[in-house]
């Protein structure tokens, strides 16, 4: 497979089919940060990342002396076939579907302190073979050490991919879990819709 060019003047841009602007973030996850070392050059022989992990509970919750209700939390690991980092979402809380995008939210772990910024999206679609599959698209802000004597980077990506359906499991609420679904493939390439990068800002 011949891979695409890449032009480094200060921005990495990768055809791909264009996808839905995502709005500014407003939230940036500060963290006591373990950058991998590369350089402007690093992803430049990759088109995207790999959906490694997927899985959508339905969880049963407590409310305030009223009927319990649910609420539906998921798990994500996206590769990084780069640097070989592997960013995990653990169980973070689904607040919007129908593929809007929305700021991540630590779930029962902290999310990871690679990421100073991020984002998803999510589309579910059918649970049984021959029906449609759904979307799911991530956007990271990530720091990288430098090399040598270079200064840190900030890259930004925005990816999306077609998923397959769903193959779900009626858990019966067992651990507070009444369903889990996950994908029916154990893994989906995640093609950047673009990829950039700028020096850090001073402080980080």
């Amino acid at each position: 497979m011949v891979l695409p060019t890449f032009f480094l003047t200060g921005l990495l841009f990768v055809s791909q089919a264009a996808t839905s602007p995502v709005a500014e973030l407003s939230v940036n996850f500060k963290a006591l940060q373990s950058r991998a070392s590369c350089s402007a050059t690093t992803f430049s022989n990759i088109t995207g990342f790999i959906l490694t992990e997927y899985q959508i509970d339905t969880v049963q919750v407590a409310a305030n002396g009223s009927q319990s209700q649910t609420q539906t939390i998921a798990t994500f690991g996206v590769f990084d076939p780069a640097t070989g980092d592997t960013y995990r979402l653990d169980r973070i809380p689904i607040t919007a579907g129908g593929g809007t995008w929305s700021v991540c939210r630590a779930g029962e772990t902290p999310l990871p302190s690679t990421l100073e910024r991020c984002q998803y999206l999510i589309e579910r679609g059918g649970q049984e073979a021959g029906q449609a599959g759904g979307r799911v698209g991530f956007r990271f802000q990530w720091l990288c050490a430098g090399t040598n004597s270079s200064k840190p980077l900030l890259f930004d990506a925005t990816m999306t991919a077609n998923t397959p359906f769903e193959v779900c499991v009626d858990r019966e609420g067992e651990g507070g879990v009444l369903l889990s679904c996950g994908m029916s493939q154990s893994e989906v390439d995640l093609p950047f819709a673009n990829i950039s990068f700028e020096e850090a800002p001073a402080g980080n």
